[in-house]
């Protein structure tokens, strides 16, 4: 075989490869979402809050209006603002910090955004995980149950 041909067809198969195995593009950690996490859940602690991981990305209109409605809902603002800190964290197009989304059970999985509830108080025990995709929808969900979904967690 000349050394064309054998490059040609090296060139189809990692192109079949990478399209039959899409998992096996490179995952990208962001180094400092640990560092970042751990001083934001100590500052939780300082203040008495609990901390809202929010499993997202910019791409994601339903992570967008969810983002939207935590700082310009009046109630669900005010709400947060007096119990919770949110830590964003970017899942990129699934590629990214998902070592560090393991760590939580993977809630990304079934659909951004997702949410993991953990009290500082209780040994940074989570509370929720929304593992079954139920942010998913945000941009169709009413203020309402975005704002009754958190009040659970209020003591």
């Amino acid at each position: 075989m000349t050394f064309h041909k054998l490059r040609i067809t090296l060139s189809y198969f990692f192109l079949v490869f990478f399209i039959l195995f899409p998992s096996c593009k490179k995952m990208e950690e962001d180094p400092k979402t640990k560092e970042i996490y751990f001083e934001t859940l100590n500052y939780a602690r300082e203040k008495n809050l609990k901390l809202i991981l929010v499993f997202g990305a910019d791409w994601c209109k339903d992570c967008r209006s969810l983002k939207d409605r935590f700082v310009n809902h009046p109630n669900i603002n005010s709400l947060i603002n007096s119990n919770f800190v949110v830590l964003n964290i970017d899942v990129g197009q699934f590629d990214k910090n998902l070592e560090f989304a393991q760590n939580f059970g993977s809630p990304q999985e079934k659909g951004i955004p997702s949410l993991v509830i953990i009290d500082p108080s209780q040994n940074d025990k989570i509370l929720a995980s929304t593992n079954a995709g139920e942010f998913s929808n945000a941009s169709n969900m009413n203020d309402e149950s975005i704002e009754n979904y958190l009040k659970k967690f209020i003591e």
